[in-house]
This record gives C-alpha cells, sequence and structure tokens, in this order.
C-alpha cells in the first residue's frame, strides 16, 4: 500500500463493495472544512460498516461544522487517529485531494477512495469515482441500496442531508434524474426530509451578524459577472467553521456568473469559496491557484491579503467567462 499521485486503479462500484466485504477494520478519512456531504457520507459509511460486522473509525482534520451535527453519529468523529487500534483498511470519502485529509500519521493498510470529484488525483491504490453525480452520498447510497442494506434512520438522513447540500437541494445543475431517486429511495426507508432542512436552516444571532458583515462587502467586476464578498476576521471568529454557506450571498445577485467568498485565514493568507451559475469552470479556475473541486463548486487559497489576492483573482477570473 502507498499513498501516491496518480497511481490509483480505478473500480466499479462491485468492486468497490467487494473491496469493503474483504476488509473489517476500517478508518475512514474526509476532508478539512467538511462539507455536509463529505459529513454524512463518512457518518453513512461508518454505520453500514457496522451494520456489517465490521470495525470502523472516523477522522476528519476539522471538527464537524454544529449545522451537520443532526446527524447523531457526528459524535463518534474524531480530530485525531484513535491510538492503539489496528487497521487492516483506509478509505477516503469526498476527498479528492490528499492535502485535504490532513497532516496524519495514516496506516500502511489497502486503501479506496470514494469520490465524485473529476479533478481526483488518484492518490490511493483504489478509487471509485462518479464525476457526473450529484454528491459522494449518492454513490453510496446506489451501493447500499444495490446491496439491499437496511439502514437506519440516522444513516438515511446522513445520506439525504449530504445529497441535498452538494445539489442545493436540487436546484443546482448537477441534479439528476438519479440524484432524486436515490433521495426519494432515502426518504421510503426513513430519511426525514423536514427535520433535516429545519435543523440546516437555524441560525444564531452569530451567524445572523455574520450574513450582515458579508453581505456589506459585496462588490463587483466585469458588468457584474464576476462578484466578491469579504468574511473577514471579525466574521470568520463569528462563524468561520460554516464559511462555506456564505458562498451564497455573492452567488444570488443578479447577472453574477463566478462568486467568489475571500476567507479570512490570516495577514498572508486567503481562502476563497467559488461557486459559478451557468457556465464558468471554477474548479479549472481554482486549479490555477492550488485549488480544484468541481466544475461549479470549487476553492483555493492565495497567499496574502485580500488586497493582494483580489486583482490577482479577477484577472484570472475574466479568462472564465
Amino acid at each position: 500500500m502507498s499513498l501516491a499521485l496518480n497511481h490509483a486503479k480505478e473500480i466499479t462500484k462491485e468492486e468497490a463493495m467487494a473491496f469493503l466485504k474483504s476488509h473489517n477494520r476500517f478508518l475512514l478519512v474526509g476532508h478539512e472544512h467538511p462539507d455536509g456531504d463529505d459529513v454524512g457520507s463518512i457518518c453513512a459509511l461508518h454505520n453500514v460498516l457496522l451494520s456489517m460486522g465490521k470495525e470502523a473509525d472516523m477522522v476528519l482534520p476539522d471538527p464537524v461544522p454544529q449545522v451537520y451535527r443532526l446527524i447523531k453519529t457526528t459524535e463518534l468523529v474524531h480530530t485525531f487517529i484513535p491510538e492503539g487500534r489496528d487497521y487492516d483498511a483506509l478509505v477516503f470519502t469526498d476527498l479528492g485531494n490528499l492535502e485535504r485529509g490532513g497532516n496524519f500519521d495514516f496506516p500502511d493498510v489497502d486503501s479506496l477512495c470514494i469520490d465524485h470529484h473529476r479533478s481526483n488525483e488518484r492518490y490511493t491504490d483504489y478509487l471509485y469515482l462518479q464525476y457526473k453525480y450529484a454528491a459522494t452520498a449518492e454513490m453510496l447510497a446506489e451501493m447500499f441500496f444495490d446491496e439491499n442494506i437496511r439502514m437506519d434512520k440516522d444513516t438515511c438522513n446522513a445520506l439525504y442531508m449530504a445529497i441535498g447540500t452538494d445539489s442545493g437541494f436540487f436546484k443546482f445543475s448537477c441534479t439528476s434524474p438519479h440524484t432524486l431517486l436515490m433521495a426519494s429511495r432515502l426518504v421510503a426507508m426513513g430519511a426525514d426530509p423536514s427535520y433535516i432542512s429545519n435543523r440546516l436552516d437555524e441560525k444564531t444571532e452569530e451567524a445572523m451578524k455574520c450574513y450582515q458583515l458579508v453581505a456589506g462587502t459585496v462588490h463587483s467586476y466585469d458588468n457584474g459577472k464576476i462578484v466578491i464578498a469579504y468574511m473577514g476576521k471579525e466574521a470568520m471568529d463569528l462563524d468561520g467553521e460554516n464559511s462555506d454557506a456564505y458562498a451564497s450571498i455573492p452567488r444570488c445577485i443578479n447577472g453574477c456568473e463566478i462568486a467568489a467568498l475571500f476567507k479570512y485565514k490570516g495577514d498572508r493568507e486567503t481562502r476563497i469559496s467559488l461557486r459559478s451559475k451557468d457556465y464558468a469552470n471554477v474548479g479549472e479556475l481554482a486549479a490555477e491557484f492550488g485549488g480544484g473541486g468541481h466544475w461549479k463548486a470549487s476553492g483555493c487559497t492565495i497567499h496574502d491579503s485580500f488586497e493582494g489576492a483580489e486583482p490577482l483573482f479577477v484577472k484570472a477570473a475574466e479568462k472564465y467567462l
């Protein structure tokens, strides 16, 4: 086993399930700044493995954001690899770039990545990739349904939440008939859309103050096609763990094609969450700065202040209009 770029053997859904069946003690790994798809996917996979008689631990580089803790299984997620555990398999979920998996000392065991990012760096022994799917959870739901695996309510909620958040609750262009079918089958098995939506829609007073701060920074270029908003230090202190959600503020501006949320990380480090409306490939745009992601949702880091990063970003972004 080795974790190295561009050496994974791409496998089918059936082969991915065979990998899960043929191992017994799993370390499940997600990505930094976990989103709904990553949280829901890792929790659902954990629960299904346990139902199969396996052992599994979950590790994320950052804590689960409060908004996603509606999934009860999140209580079991670690931000460190538990000591004294003997694993025989690593499974990475929703993680296209190994660097985003955290600075962990991973065990030297067989590895599998289950992912829907077209830009996946193929760093594991085996890769099950479906880049046309809206979410990694859509892949997992299909795998579990094909195996006739009965899932409890929390597992169904985890997968539904994951599919919903990555598809904009079925508003984004990545939503397909298959996306809706998986969501429908999860509801039929026990997922509770009302509970999930109500919990995700809840906002703290800090979050509302943060929204005001971010909304007050909106500005645009190229006749409104590039819209930028800032999430400065004060805003990050208020609700930084849910920072990606604020990318919807510049995206919703009329005429916007490329939306960018500049997030304060340090005086010389700006993280950028990118979204596009119709045609701009923000995955390729992010890659120009060492980041990546999907055609319409991605992220990157520029090692400069907001003021220094913005002209560099705008010059690059204009090529995608």
